[in-house]
């Protein structure tokens, strides 16, 4: 038993003392081998064109090399630099419309009652009380004398066609009714002239036991009487302004 421990103990010393020894050649065999050469990198030179002026630019080394080049960057910069132009503000205005003159006849009516038609004599005598008088176109005007010279107001004629009213044949004459108008612009102010034909108006329908009406034969209330002054108001008015631009 003791014999065989011996012969153990001396198998495993001495595969202790190979491994030492194969340990101590492997490592002298790793140092004495050359060591095999680096593989060099190499890199490629760079090639680009450079712009013209900037050639240089890759061997700036110091301070004062950087500022140079730079100064000389931003002239050639400023050579190559386009101005911008503000765009160009053009104000349009709209064109004023020209003024329109106003050309308008204003007119009224006395009209007779039904089946009753004003005959000559007093329709004569109603026309010199309100204060007409016979004279251009075989008709009834009334005139007023302005600066030394006689100007028209208004004008009276017969509905009937022709329209006239000739004194020389009154005893004859009827009608179912006269006109008065005015025009616009006149020989007189509008508003006066309207106020005057108005009265004139009323006058003839009182003389004559007739009815005061517009242009559309309707009989004439206070509204009407006031819009269509306001008529003749607004027509001197454009009149007016239409005058003052031309």
């Amino acid at each position: 038993m003791m014999d065989n421990m011996r012969w153990i103990l001396l198998l495993v010393g001495a595969v202790i003392v190979l491994g030492i020894y194969v340990a101590g050649r492997l490592q002298e065999w790793r140092k004495s081998r050359p060591a095999a050469p680096r593989a060099e990198r190499r890199v490629a030179p760079r090639t680009r064109e450079l712009e013209p002026g900037l050639e240089q630019i890759d061997d700036i080394g110091s301070d004062d090399n950087v500022d140079a080049e730079l100064e000389r960057l931003g002239q050639l910069l400023a050579e190559d630099a386009t101005p911008v132009r503000e765009p160009e503000v053009v104000e349009v205005r709209a064109a004023k419309p020209e003024p329109v003159p106003c050309d308008k006849v204003f007119s009224l009516f006395v009209l007779a009652p039904a089946r009753v038609p004003f005959r000559g004599p007093m329709l004569l005598g109603a026309l010199q009380a309100a204060g007409l008088e016979y004279g251009d176109m075989q008709i009834f005007h009334r005139t007023e004398m302005i600066d030394g010279q006689e100007k028209h107001l208004f004008s009276v004629a017969n509905i009937r066609e022709p329209g006239t009213i000739d004194p020389a044949v009154m005893d004859n004459f009827t009608t179912e009714g006269v006109a008065l108008f005015l025009q616009v612009p006149g020989e007189v102010d509008a508003v006066r002239a309207f106020d005057a034909m108005l009265e004139s108006a009323r006058i003839l329908a009182d003389k004559l036991d007739g009815t005061v009406c517009d242009a559309t034969r309707s009989v004439m209330t206070n509204q009407t009487t006031g819009h269509l002054r306001e008529e003749v108001i607004s027509c001197q008015l454009q009149q007016r302004v239409a005058n003052t631009a031309s």
